[in-house]
Protein backbone atom coordinates (compact mmCIF):
# COMPACT_ATOMS: atom_id res chain seq x y z
CA UNK A 1 0.00 0.00 0.00
CA UNK A 2 3.13 2.34 -0.16
CA UNK A 3 2.11 5.34 -2.07
CA UNK A 4 4.60 7.25 -4.47
CA UNK A 5 5.17 10.16 -2.12
CA UNK A 6 5.47 8.15 0.23
CA UNK A 7 8.20 5.86 -1.07
CA UNK A 8 10.51 8.50 -1.86
CA UNK A 9 13.11 6.68 -4.30
CA UNK A 10 10.42 5.93 -6.69
CA UNK A 11 9.72 8.01 -9.63
CA UNK A 12 6.02 9.05 -10.96
CA UNK A 13 4.65 9.90 -13.91
CA UNK A 14 5.09 13.42 -15.20
CA UNK A 15 1.77 15.38 -13.51
CA UNK A 16 -1.05 15.88 -15.63
CA UNK A 17 -2.31 19.62 -16.16
CA UNK A 18 -4.93 19.67 -13.53
CA UNK A 19 -2.41 18.26 -10.96
CA UNK A 20 -0.04 20.99 -12.46
CA UNK A 21 -2.49 24.22 -11.79
CA UNK A 22 -3.99 22.82 -8.33
CA UNK A 23 -0.32 22.41 -7.14
CA UNK A 24 -0.45 26.47 -6.45
CA UNK A 25 -3.59 26.40 -4.93
CA UNK A 26 -2.67 23.88 -2.27
CA UNK A 27 0.29 25.52 -1.32
CA UNK A 28 -1.58 28.81 -1.06
CA UNK A 29 -4.03 26.97 1.48
CA UNK A 30 -1.32 25.24 3.59
CA UNK A 31 0.36 28.87 3.65
CA UNK A 32 -2.48 30.62 4.92
CA UNK A 33 -2.60 27.55 7.75
CA UNK A 34 -0.67 28.63 11.88
CA UNK A 35 1.28 25.33 10.71
CA UNK A 36 1.58 24.47 7.09
CA UNK A 37 1.74 21.24 7.62
CA UNK A 38 0.02 17.59 6.17
CA UNK A 39 0.09 14.57 7.78
CA UNK A 40 1.25 11.39 6.57
CA UNK A 41 -2.50 10.06 6.63
CA UNK A 42 -3.99 13.09 5.48
CA UNK A 43 -1.90 13.01 1.86
CA UNK A 44 -2.06 9.14 1.89
CA UNK A 45 -6.32 9.29 2.63
CA UNK A 46 -6.95 12.21 0.21
CA UNK A 47 -7.03 10.40 -2.77
CA UNK A 48 -5.19 12.92 -4.18
CA UNK A 49 -1.60 11.45 -4.00
CA UNK A 50 -0.09 12.59 -7.39
CA UNK A 51 -1.06 16.26 -6.37
CA UNK A 52 1.54 15.90 -3.48
CA UNK A 53 4.00 13.65 -5.41
CA UNK A 54 3.85 17.02 -7.93
CA UNK A 55 4.48 19.25 -5.08
CA UNK A 56 7.33 17.42 -3.63
CA UNK A 57 8.99 17.10 -7.05
CA UNK A 58 9.05 20.37 -7.57
CA UNK A 59 10.41 21.74 -4.15
CA UNK A 60 7.07 23.47 -2.20
CA UNK A 61 6.71 20.45 0.01
CA UNK A 62 9.65 18.61 1.81
CA UNK A 63 9.52 15.85 4.57
CA UNK A 64 10.07 17.40 8.32
CA UNK A 65 11.97 16.05 10.70
CA UNK A 66 8.66 15.80 13.29
CA UNK A 67 7.09 12.77 13.32
CA UNK A 68 3.05 12.81 12.91
CA UNK A 69 0.91 12.07 16.82
CA UNK A 70 -0.62 9.38 14.55
CA UNK A 71 -0.69 6.96 11.61
CA UNK A 72 -3.23 4.45 10.47
CA UNK A 73 -2.12 1.07 9.86
CA UNK A 74 -1.70 0.35 6.20
CA UNK A 75 -2.56 -3.47 6.68
CA UNK A 76 -5.78 -3.27 8.27
CA UNK A 77 -6.68 0.68 7.96
CA UNK A 78 -8.23 -0.04 10.90
CA UNK A 79 -6.24 1.07 14.10
CA UNK A 80 -3.68 4.86 14.64
CA UNK A 81 -0.96 4.57 17.04
CA UNK A 82 2.38 6.69 17.38
CA UNK A 83 4.50 5.96 14.87
CA UNK A 84 8.42 5.31 16.46
CA UNK A 85 11.87 4.69 14.88
CA UNK A 86 12.56 1.16 14.15
CA UNK A 87 15.18 -0.65 16.28
CA UNK A 88 18.57 -1.33 14.66
CA UNK A 89 18.05 -4.62 14.59
CA UNK A 90 14.71 -4.80 12.90
CA UNK A 91 13.67 -7.11 10.55
CA UNK A 92 12.47 -4.28 8.02
CA UNK A 93 14.22 -2.34 5.77
CA UNK A 94 12.16 0.79 6.77
CA UNK A 95 13.26 3.46 9.32
CA UNK A 96 9.94 3.79 11.16
CA UNK A 97 7.59 1.32 12.83
CA UNK A 98 4.13 1.49 14.24
CA UNK A 99 2.00 -1.31 16.42
CA UNK A 100 -1.24 -2.34 15.51
CA UNK A 101 -2.85 -4.39 18.05
CA UNK A 102 -4.28 -7.01 14.75
CA UNK A 103 -1.25 -6.75 12.92
CA UNK A 104 1.63 -6.26 15.30
CA UNK A 105 4.39 -4.01 14.11
CA UNK A 106 4.19 -2.77 10.77
CA UNK A 107 7.51 -1.24 8.59
CA UNK A 108 6.78 2.57 7.92
CA UNK A 109 9.15 4.45 5.67
CA UNK A 110 10.28 8.22 6.32
CA UNK A 111 7.07 9.43 4.50
CA UNK A 112 4.46 7.33 5.83
CA UNK A 113 5.44 8.63 9.01
CA UNK A 114 6.76 12.26 9.51
CA UNK A 115 4.93 15.27 8.51
CA UNK A 116 5.31 17.12 5.63
CA UNK A 117 5.38 20.84 5.45
CA UNK A 118 5.54 24.00 2.85
CA UNK A 119 8.23 26.17 4.06
CA UNK A 120 7.24 29.60 4.00
CA UNK A 121 10.84 30.91 3.94
CA UNK A 122 11.67 28.69 0.65
CA UNK A 123 8.15 29.68 -1.09
CA UNK A 124 9.49 33.46 -0.09
CA UNK A 125 12.99 32.43 -1.78
CA UNK A 126 11.55 31.21 -4.69
CA UNK A 127 9.21 34.09 -5.62
CA UNK A 128 12.31 36.29 -5.11
CA UNK A 129 13.87 33.84 -7.77
CA UNK A 130 10.87 34.01 -10.49
CA UNK A 131 11.24 37.15 -10.37
CA UNK A 132 14.56 37.77 -10.97
CA UNK A 133 15.76 39.23 -7.56
CA UNK A 134 17.86 37.00 -6.24
CA UNK A 135 21.17 37.64 -7.64
CA UNK A 136 20.82 41.58 -6.69
CA UNK A 137 18.69 41.20 -3.09
CA UNK A 138 18.98 38.52 -0.25
CA UNK A 139 15.22 37.66 1.00
CA UNK A 140 15.04 39.68 4.77
CA UNK A 141 12.23 38.64 7.31
CA UNK A 142 10.43 41.65 8.58
CA UNK A 143 7.48 40.19 10.62
CA UNK A 144 8.59 36.40 11.66
CA UNK A 145 6.68 34.03 9.97
CA UNK A 146 5.03 36.13 8.04
CA UNK A 147 6.27 38.74 5.71
CA UNK A 148 9.31 39.00 4.04
CA UNK A 149 11.09 41.75 1.98
CA UNK A 150 11.86 40.23 -1.70
CA UNK A 151 13.57 42.94 -3.46
CA UNK A 152 13.38 45.80 -5.65
CA UNK A 153 11.79 46.20 -9.68
CA UNK A 154 11.28 48.67 -11.56
CA UNK A 155 7.57 48.93 -13.32
CA UNK A 156 7.08 51.69 -15.71
CA UNK A 157 10.00 54.02 -14.74
CA UNK A 158 8.88 53.41 -11.26
CA UNK A 159 10.79 51.50 -8.68
CA UNK A 160 8.38 49.33 -5.98
CA UNK A 161 9.29 47.05 -3.15
CA UNK A 162 7.90 43.77 -3.63
CA UNK A 163 6.85 42.17 -0.30
CA UNK A 164 5.13 38.42 0.31
CA UNK A 165 3.17 37.72 3.22
CA UNK A 166 1.12 34.84 4.50
CA UNK A 167 -1.80 34.70 7.30
CA UNK A 168 -2.31 38.70 6.42
CA UNK A 169 -5.19 39.15 8.98
CA UNK A 170 -3.65 38.01 11.91
CA UNK A 171 -0.82 39.83 11.45
CA UNK A 172 -2.06 43.72 9.73
CA UNK A 173 -0.69 46.05 12.31
CA UNK A 174 2.84 44.44 12.37
CA UNK A 175 2.88 44.10 8.63
CA UNK A 176 1.45 47.50 8.02
CA UNK A 177 4.00 49.17 10.20
CA UNK A 178 7.32 46.83 8.50
CA UNK A 179 6.01 48.03 5.26
CA UNK A 180 5.26 51.61 5.77
CA UNK A 181 9.07 51.79 6.97
CA UNK A 182 10.33 50.51 3.61
CA UNK A 183 8.25 51.86 1.00
CA UNK A 184 5.77 54.91 0.43
CA UNK A 185 2.30 54.35 -0.21
CA UNK A 186 2.43 53.12 -4.05
CA UNK A 187 5.45 52.04 -3.60
CA UNK A 188 4.94 48.73 -2.58
CA UNK A 189 3.74 45.43 -3.96
CA UNK A 190 2.55 42.45 -1.42
CA UNK A 191 1.92 39.02 -2.79
CA UNK A 192 -0.53 37.49 -0.50
CA UNK A 193 -1.05 33.71 -0.45
CA UNK A 194 -4.10 34.53 0.82
CA UNK A 195 -7.25 36.59 -0.57
CA UNK A 196 -7.45 40.10 -1.28
CA UNK A 197 -10.79 40.42 0.64
CA UNK A 198 -9.13 39.33 4.05
CA UNK A 199 -6.28 41.61 3.47
CA UNK A 200 -9.01 44.56 2.88
CA UNK A 201 -10.98 43.66 5.71
CA UNK A 202 -7.57 43.89 7.44
CA UNK A 203 -7.47 47.59 6.89
CA UNK A 204 -4.66 47.29 3.89
CA UNK A 205 -6.82 48.69 1.64
CA UNK A 206 -4.10 51.61 0.68
CA UNK A 207 -1.57 48.96 -0.73
CA UNK A 208 -0.81 47.55 -3.59
CA UNK A 209 -1.86 43.43 -2.95
CA UNK A 210 -1.76 40.50 -5.20
CA UNK A 211 -3.02 37.51 -4.52
CA UNK A 212 -0.30 35.02 -4.94
CA UNK A 213 -2.82 32.58 -7.13
CA UNK A 214 -3.60 35.13 -9.66
CA UNK A 215 -0.01 35.34 -10.30
CA UNK A 216 1.90 32.31 -9.72
CA UNK A 217 1.68 29.45 -12.12
CA UNK A 218 4.17 26.44 -12.09
CA UNK A 219 5.44 25.32 -15.60
CA UNK A 220 7.04 21.75 -15.30
CA UNK A 221 9.55 21.49 -12.79
CA UNK A 222 9.49 25.52 -11.91
CA UNK A 223 7.72 28.70 -10.84
CA UNK A 224 6.83 31.51 -12.66
CA UNK A 225 4.95 34.68 -12.52
CA UNK A 226 2.38 35.97 -15.01
CA UNK A 227 0.50 39.48 -15.09
CA UNK A 228 2.20 40.72 -12.14
CA UNK A 229 3.09 44.49 -13.83
CA UNK A 230 -0.90 44.52 -15.35
CA UNK A 231 -1.83 44.09 -11.76
CA UNK A 232 0.10 46.63 -10.45
CA UNK A 233 -0.68 49.27 -13.52
CA UNK A 234 -3.97 48.42 -12.98
CA UNK A 235 -4.75 47.13 -16.95
CA UNK A 236 -5.86 43.95 -14.89
CA UNK A 237 -8.73 44.43 -11.63
CA UNK A 238 -6.86 42.86 -8.51
CA UNK A 239 -9.41 39.72 -7.63
CA UNK A 240 -11.02 39.89 -4.72
CA UNK A 241 -11.38 36.26 -4.20
CA UNK A 242 -10.34 32.86 -5.28
CA UNK A 243 -13.27 32.20 -7.35
CA UNK A 244 -12.74 29.58 -10.30
CA UNK A 245 -15.83 29.25 -12.55
CA UNK A 246 -17.88 28.71 -15.15
CA UNK A 247 -20.34 31.59 -14.18
CA UNK A 248 -20.12 34.08 -16.55
CA UNK A 249 -19.46 31.79 -19.73
CA UNK A 250 -22.98 32.16 -21.21
CA UNK A 251 -23.76 35.89 -20.09
CA UNK A 252 -20.13 37.88 -20.40
CA UNK A 253 -18.10 34.82 -22.64
CA UNK A 254 -15.70 34.75 -19.21
CA UNK A 255 -14.35 32.20 -17.07
CA UNK A 256 -12.73 33.16 -13.30
CA UNK A 257 -9.68 31.40 -12.49
CA UNK A 258 -8.70 32.06 -8.88
CA UNK A 259 -10.99 35.34 -9.40
CA UNK A 260 -9.28 36.72 -12.00
CA UNK A 261 -11.37 36.59 -15.35
CA UNK A 262 -10.16 35.53 -18.34
CA UNK A 263 -11.71 36.69 -22.16
CA UNK A 264 -12.29 33.44 -24.09
CA UNK A 265 -11.81 33.38 -27.85
CA UNK A 266 -15.15 32.02 -30.06
CA UNK A 267 -13.66 28.41 -30.46
CA UNK A 268 -12.96 27.99 -26.63
CA UNK A 269 -16.62 29.30 -25.70
CA UNK A 270 -18.07 26.88 -28.30
CA UNK A 271 -15.52 23.85 -26.67
CA UNK A 272 -16.42 24.59 -23.64
CA UNK A 273 -20.13 24.74 -24.06
CA UNK A 274 -20.42 21.62 -26.03
CA UNK A 275 -18.45 20.59 -22.65
CA UNK A 276 -20.85 21.37 -20.20
CA UNK A 277 -23.76 20.08 -22.58
CA UNK A 278 -22.19 16.64 -21.54
CA UNK A 279 -22.01 17.39 -17.78
CA UNK A 280 -18.62 15.92 -17.24
CA UNK A 281 -19.05 12.86 -19.56
CA UNK A 282 -16.37 11.92 -21.77
CA UNK A 283 -16.28 13.85 -25.61
CA UNK A 284 -15.07 12.23 -28.48
CA UNK A 285 -13.03 14.55 -30.80
CA UNK A 286 -14.64 14.27 -33.74
CA UNK A 287 -17.91 15.50 -32.03
CA UNK A 288 -15.91 18.38 -31.27
CA UNK A 289 -14.25 19.08 -34.47
CA UNK A 290 -17.97 18.92 -36.09
CA UNK A 291 -19.18 21.23 -33.47
CA UNK A 292 -15.97 23.77 -33.83
CA UNK A 293 -16.67 23.38 -37.73
CA UNK A 294 -13.63 21.07 -38.22
CA UNK A 295 -13.12 19.23 -41.22
CA UNK A 296 -10.22 17.05 -40.29
CA UNK A 297 -10.04 17.30 -37.31
CA UNK A 298 -8.22 19.88 -34.89
CA UNK A 299 -4.80 19.97 -33.13
CA UNK A 300 -5.33 20.84 -29.00
CA UNK A 301 -1.89 23.19 -29.04
CA UNK A 302 -3.80 25.09 -31.90
CA UNK A 303 -6.99 25.91 -30.40
CA UNK A 304 -5.38 26.48 -26.92
CA UNK A 305 -2.31 28.55 -27.89
CA UNK A 306 -3.59 31.52 -25.67
CA UNK A 307 -5.43 29.76 -23.26
CA UNK A 308 -3.08 26.81 -21.87
CA UNK A 309 -4.35 27.98 -18.19
CA UNK A 310 -8.30 27.73 -19.41
CA UNK A 311 -7.27 24.35 -20.42
CA UNK A 312 -5.26 23.34 -17.54
CA UNK A 313 -8.09 24.52 -15.04
CA UNK A 314 -11.34 23.16 -16.80
CA UNK A 315 -11.16 20.59 -18.58
CA UNK A 316 -9.75 16.66 -18.43
CA UNK A 317 -7.88 14.74 -21.33
CA UNK A 318 -7.33 11.69 -22.75
CA UNK A 319 -5.07 11.99 -25.47
CA UNK A 320 -4.31 8.50 -25.93
CA UNK A 321 -8.23 7.80 -27.09
CA UNK A 322 -9.09 11.06 -28.34
CA UNK A 323 -12.17 12.58 -25.05
CA UNK A 324 -12.49 15.24 -23.29
CA UNK A 325 -14.55 16.02 -20.78
CA UNK A 326 -15.28 19.25 -18.28
CA UNK A 327 -13.35 18.81 -14.90
CA UNK A 328 -15.99 17.30 -12.36
CA UNK A 329 -16.13 20.24 -9.96
CA UNK A 330 -17.44 22.61 -13.09
CA UNK A 331 -19.73 19.77 -14.24
CA UNK A 332 -23.22 21.04 -13.52
CA UNK A 333 -22.90 25.12 -13.32
CA UNK A 334 -24.72 27.01 -15.44
CA UNK A 335 -22.69 29.85 -16.89
CA UNK A 336 -25.06 32.43 -16.73
CA UNK A 337 -25.07 33.92 -13.27
CA UNK A 338 -23.68 37.86 -13.23
CA UNK A 339 -24.42 37.81 -9.40
CA UNK A 340 -21.75 38.01 -6.85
Amino acid sequence: MMSAIHAESVSIQPPTAAIVDRSMTEVCRLLEQPLPQLSPDAIWLSGDIPLYAHMRDIGLLSLANELADSVLCHECCQESSKPEAAPPNAEFAEPYQVYCSTCGWVSLSAGQARMWNVSPVKVARTLASALGLQAHYASTVLVPDALWRLGEIEIRRKRHTVFFVRRLPDNATDVRSAIRNLAAPGAEIVITSGDVTSALNAALADMTLVPLRAIAHIRKTQLVLENLEAFVTGVLDVPVSNETSLRLLHTKRVVLIAGVPHKISPQIYDFLSLLQKHDGDEVHKPRIAEALGFEEGFRRADIFKRHKLVLQTFIGTDDRNGYYWLNPEFAGQEGGDEST
